[in-house]
This record gives C-alpha cells, structure tokens and sequence, in this order.
C-alpha cells in the first residue's frame, strides 16, 4: 500500500517548526527560546523496481521533476543519453515491462518536500533520499498516512463538537463553561460590527482577567463571527452579552490500552484524571502543556515515554518526538538549550530501543543521536566533567542547588547518556567500547568526587567546599550509578526519608522521588502521595492535573508561577505520571528484555486492598488483579514471569495463573 513519503526527519523537523510558532502570550505571539530547525527545500527520492509494465501516478507536496531511468538499455555517449526519459512534473507514467531507476526531485519552500507515488510502483519505506549532497538515507513514513488526498503538511487530527456546561452573563459580557479543561477550536457568533475581547481561562478566574489570561484577543468580527485555532481552556469569555459560541474538540483518536481500578474512589479518579491529562498533551508530539508552553521538552518526554507505555504503547508519537527534539546539522546548543536535556534524550533513545526493539529507526536516528553526543564531548572539561558554558542552562529541576562547577546530576546523567550511546550503538553494529568505557570512567569518578563518605550521601558540588546535599542528587545516583546496596540504603534512609533534606516541589521530579519509594520496597508510600498530593488536587475542583501543586494553597493563589499569576500550566503531562507507577509497581508488569521478549509481573498491595487492571504490550495486554488473598495474571505473549517474593511461576500465553496468597505475607 502507498505511503506519503519524505526525507527521514523531515516531517518532525517541519511540524515542530509550526509548533513552536503558535504559541500565544497576553495577545502576542511568544517565540521559542532555543533553536528551531527548518526542513530542506529541495530533496531527491529514488528506488529501483523491476515491473511488468503498467501506469503510475506521482502526488508532490511541491514542484516535481521526474525521471526515469531504463537500468537495461541506458549508456552515456558524451554529451547524449539514451534511456533515460525526463517527464518535468507530470502526474502519470507509462511503463513498458523491465527494470527502472525512479527518481524524483521535489521543490517546496514553504513546507517540505514529499510525494505519493501509486499504482505499479508504490511509495514505502523501501524508497531513498537525499538533500541533494548524496546523502542517500531510507525515507521517512508512518503507516497510517496512506491517503493519497490528506498530504501531511497538514497534521491530521480528529475533530468532535463539544458543548458548554453553563453560560452566565457577567458584568461586561459573558462567561462559558465547559466544565472541563479542553483543547478546541472555536468559532463565536451573533457580534456586534465592534471590537470584541475574548479570554481563555483553565480556570474562571484567568477567564474574566482582561489584563493576564495567557489567551487573549481583541479583535474585529467579521460578518459577526470571530474564529480561533485550537486552544486550551475551561472558560471563556467574551465582552458581549449576546454572543454564541461554537467548538471542537480536536485530538489525536489514541486507543486507551492500559487500566487500572482498585477499592479507592480518590486513586481511580486520579488515574482517569492523568489519563485525560495525557491524552490532551499528546498530539503532534509529547507536550509540557497545552496552554502556557505547548512546546516540546526533553525531560518532560522522557517522562512522557513511561506514561505512554502503561496507556497508550503508541511508538510512532514516541518516534515524532525523539526526531523532532534531536535537530539537524549544525547542531550548536544543547537541546532546549538544558545541558541536562541533551543527556536525558540520548537515554530517552535507548528506553525507546528497549521497549520497541526497532533497530531500523535506531539506525536512521543514529546521525542525530551522532551529533548530539559529540557536542556533548567537544564540551566535556579534562577531568571528563560537564560543567556550564556560555548559552548553557543547568537545571535538573526548579530547586535550590549548589551549582558550583560540576553539578553531580550533570555528571550522573551525562555518563548514562555515554552509557546508552554505547548500547545503541552495538546493536546497530558499531564498535562502541570507547564509549562504555568512557561511561564506566565517568560513573566511577563521580563515585569518587561526589559521595561523601561522612554524609554516606552524594553532595551537588565537590567544588565549592560546602557539601549540600539534596534529594535530587542522590535520587539520580540511585536510579542511574552503578551504586552499592549499602549506598543505595544509605541514599534512602539518610536523604529520601530526611525530613530535613529539603522537599522536592515539583511532580516532575516526585516521579523519579516516587519510582526510588517503590525500588526501595516502600511501596505504601505511593497511595499515600497519590491521595494526598493529586487527590487533594482533584478535590479543588481540578479536571486534569496540575503542573505543580501546594495544598496548603486556595485559588487563585496556587494558579500562579514564574511570577505570573495565571503561569502554572492546569494541564500538564509529567504529572500523569500516577499512571506509569501504579502501571509498573502495583500490576507489576516490567519489560525486562527487548521489546517484552521476557518481562516480569510483580504485583504488590502497597497500601490497598484490591486492584485489578491491564498492560498494554506487544501482540495484546497481560491483565492483572489482585486482592488479600491471591492474584491472578494472564498474558497473551509468552515470555513472562509471575514474582511473588522469592517464588516464580512461567506465564503460558492465554492460560491465567492465580496464586492464592503472597509469600511476602
């Protein structure tokens, strides 16, 4: 079947671009503030078929130039060339039977070169292109654009109407409720021949505040009507009283694979609310958010990838935004300019690797991946340490930290980035041993630099002389170093259960806080969290969850961040991560091979009494439940194992396994 295809990347590279470009702030237009990456004018396809004759016909998104060449009957006599036919841009070839060179050059300046070719010869995967440097690479394509009429320079999404809950008139026009937060396109009527004001608001308040709702117009309606592109909200308003409005809701038709229920009514609603949350950030890519940012970060798709296997297990939005994030030549900035984000995509890449097993996107992905870890080692310190340089940012997360010189989670996540390059790059057949030596050598000097013998605790800077510790060190040393059980204990009782360490603020990094709660065998530690921290968030009236949370706060206080009163996204995807956790540490089902070859369940209580749901995997679902006094597992892949304390059960595909009780009870 026939494909749209293009020069691989360049789909990500040109979307992403448009992104970028929409994002809204107080009336204006806010520009990206890292390097945004264009796609190529001018790109070659070509493949070699052997046909028994017949017609095909050419869709270019773009002026074409098509030429075919007869590979048995062409020669080359100075300046003359027999069997080689030039068609210029026409849309229909005759074909005689034989063998033929295809090739095609595509012109488009405006969004970015890609064609559909049908009938005798098909465009697929199969096909080559360059940039016209003779830099032949398979294209790239996803299966599912494979209508010849919907070309993808426009993302293709679907569109449902959706209705308001409640319209109130309000001192200077009127207020819609939704009743939920949304992302819609709208289309508002009955105006009067004046300016009109319209205010996007997540919550009512941002709606009715004409000086700092993020989304904001004020416009002169045409023939009555004003009309906008999607955006996020709950409430909108507008400054005439007699106004109607229309929307729709647009959204990618992703199938919800993962589930989970227990005898708690606040964790289900929390899981439904994550789940809502997810699926509104996930379109073109992974987003932050949908109304402040809606552009693409790296660590919050790394994140991203977790939640998405547990709900989704969709690959190709994984692959759009690991494309997307990575670039092109010349790549001179860190991605989203975050030192730390460079590293947490090349890692982002291997937890890809490992959940799909697809080499071939591995391989197609590598010169990317090629150019990120060389600028990353172009800009490596002697002492093999990464430190800030000018345009850099250092984050890690919104914290108080000692940044002096080498940061220690710099430096840990740095040497599992060289780590999983070395890995990707064995399994598409390159020798990568310097590399994982280079891993192994930086891992041992942050051991030897960083962990404080006395504090039996990892500090942020070995540097400055003041041995800080925080949590969001040592959190990383126990998910990414190659640690010592004693180390790892020490990290959890003398850090991550110090009261006096400071707390950790924002939901993303409580992700990586959390996963370190059920490692460490405490894992009644996350009902607690999910209770008290999104069900309490939940309990405001909140309909998806929060980028960051206080409960000790009441609207519109707890509305506000980075110094604007309306700054906190209400819709943001790291805090979906309940639905990652409770995936992986409550049903218990883990990959432990490649791409689910083998994979373990591990189901535990924690602090509830029953729970039954399922894991989406390759090839089907491995449902779970479990109660007081049993559980029982049934996978429809072979490969699994059912652990209960030191006890094992294979997994037979289709066949339930229940164990009466838990060993560990």
């Amino acid at each position: 079947m026939s494909q749209w295809i293009w020069r691989f990347g360049e789909f990500e590279i040109y979307h992403n671009m448009i992104l970028h470009q929409r994002r809204q702030q107080y009336g204006f237009t806010e520009p990206a503030v890292w390097k945004i990456y264009a796609p190529e004018p001018v790109v070659r396809f070509r493949k070699t078929v052997v046909t028994e004759g017949g017609s095909f016909t050419v869709k270019a998104c773009g002026d074409h130039s098509l030429t075919v060449i007869d590979e048995q009957n062409s020669r080359i006599e100075g300046a003359h060339y027999t069997g080689v036919q030039k068609y210029g841009g026409r849309n229909k070839i005759e074909l005689r039977s034989g063998k033929y060179t295809i090739e095609i050059r595509v012109s488009n300046s405006e969004t970015f070169p890609c064609i559909y070719v049908d009938g005798v010869i098909e465009s697929d995967e199969t096909w080559m292109a360059d940039d016209m440097s003779n830099d032949w690479t398979p294209v790239g394509t996803y299966k599912n654009l494979s209508d010849a009429n919907r070309p993808p320079e426009i993302f293709s999404f679907t569109y449902e109407p959706i209705n308001y809950v409640t319209r109130n008139k309000i001192s200077g026009g009127v207020l819609f409720d939704f009743g939920r937060e949304t992302f819609a396109r709208t289309r508002i009527y009955n105006l009067p021949d004046k300016t009109v004001r319209v205010q996007f608001g997540e919550s009512r308040e941002e709606a009715l505040d004409a000086e700092y709702s993020i989304i904001q117009f004020e416009q002169l309606p045409e023939n009555g009507v004003l009309q906008f592109i999607p955006y996020a909200f709950r409430y909108i308003f507008i400054s005439d009283e007699n106004a109607g409005i229309e929307a729709e809701y647009e959204y990618l038709p992703l199938e919800y694979k993962g589930a989970f229920r227990c005898e708690d009514e606040v964790i289900n609603r929390v899981w439904e609310a994550a789940a809502y949350t997810f699926h509104l950030c996930s379109r073109e890519f992974f987003l932050d958010g949908i109304k402040r940012d809606r552009w693409v970060w790296s660590a919050d798709a790394y994140q991203s990838l977790f939640v998405n296997r547990y709900l989704f297990y969709d690959q190709d939005i994984e692959k759009r935004t690991l494309i997307a994030l990575g670039g092109k030549e010349p790549f001179k900035a860190h991605i989203n300019t975050i030192m730390d984000y460079s590293f947490f995509w090349i890692i982002s890449l291997y937890e890809h690797y490992m959940a799909y097993g697809d080499e071939k996107f591995m391989r197609q992905i590598a010169p990317q991946m090629d150019r990120v870890i060389n600028f990353c080692l172009e800009r490596t310190d002697e002492d093999g340490f990464m430190r800030e340089k000018p345009g850099d940012w250092v984050f890690i997360d919104w914290a108080t930290m000692d940044k002096t010189g080498a940061l220690c989670g710099e430096q840990i996540l740095y040497a599992k980035a060289l780590e999983c390059y070395a890995v990707i790059g064995s399994v598409i057949g390159r020798d990568t041993k310097r590399y994982a030596k280079k891993a192994a050598m930086l891992q041992a000097a942050v051991i030897d630099k960083f962990y404080d013998q006395e504090k039996s605790a990892f500090i942020d800077s070995f540097e400055s002389g003041k041995r800080n510790i925080t949590r969001h060190s040592n959190i990383l040393a126990y998910l990414f170093l190659p640690c010592t059980e004693e180390q790892r204990k020490d990290i959890y009782e003398k850090v991550i259960l110090n009261d006096d360490i400071p707390q950790i603020t924002t939901p993303y990094f409580k992700f990586y806080e959390n996963q370190v709660h059920c490692m460490a065998d405490h894992p009644e530690i996350l009902e607690k969290v999910i209770r008290d921290y999104y069900g309490s968030m939940l309990a405001t009236g909140a309909t998806t969850l929060y980028e960051e949370y206080d409960p000790a706060m009441s609207a519109p206080e707890h509305y506000a961040m980075y110094g604007d009163p309306y700054g906190k996204s209400l819709c943001h995807a790291w805090s979906a991560s309940p639905i990652y956790l409770l995936g992986c540490y409550r049903l218990g089902v883990r990959n432990t091979g490649i791409a689910y070859k083998t994979f373990e369940v591990r189901p535990q209580l924690g602090g509830l009494r029953e729970f039954k749901g399922q894991v989406p995997v390759p090839g089907g679902f491995v449902s779970v439940e479990a109660d007081e006094k049993g559980v029982c597992v049934k996978a429809d892949i072979k490969g699994g194992t059912l652990c209960l304390g030191n006890d094992k059960y294979v997994l037979e595909k289709g066949v339930k396994k229940y164990i009466k009780w838990f060993p560990e009870q």
